[in-house]
């Protein structure tokens, strides 16, 4: 759907690179630079911005993200698999030990289970 400009690197020496909104996993927050992290199943982008912000941005460009905890907003329609008790959810069926996985708040979990049970995708719940 759309392409955000980020850069490979936190100082930004790389330039701009495209990142394609559909390969975003979850977005999360560095605190020590004020940067948001654009999460791919294979790679870490940098841009500035808000979490809320870009939350914002890219639920108004047709994508379902959730600000699952104060530091992490998930890309509902990438999550292949949520571990209620451990309150994270995964992104791949096959995990590795680098897989990603994204945190939730107690709260979060809630909302973002009855936004992937309301999208009727084929997640699947431990």
């Amino acid at each position: 759907m759309c392409t955000i400009s980020a850069t490979k690197d936190v100082e930004g020496r790389s330039g701009l690179v495209p990142v394609r909104g559909d390969d975003i996993i979850f977005l999360g927050t560095n605190s020590s630079s004020s940067t948001i992290l654009l999460h791919t199943l294979d790679s870490v982008f940098y841009t500035t911005g808000t979490l809320k912000y870009w939350t914002r941005v890219l639920n108004a460009s047709g994508y379902t993200f959730y600000l699952a905890d104060r530091n992490n907003s998930i890309n509902i329609q990438n999550i292949v698999e949520i571990n209620d008790l451990l309150k994270v959810a995964y992104f791949e069926r096959e995990r590795t030990k680098d897989s990603k996985y994204c945190t939730m708040s107690k709260s979060g979990i809630k909302k973002v289970c009855q936004l992937v049970r309301e999208s009727k995708s084929s997640v699947v719940f431990n």
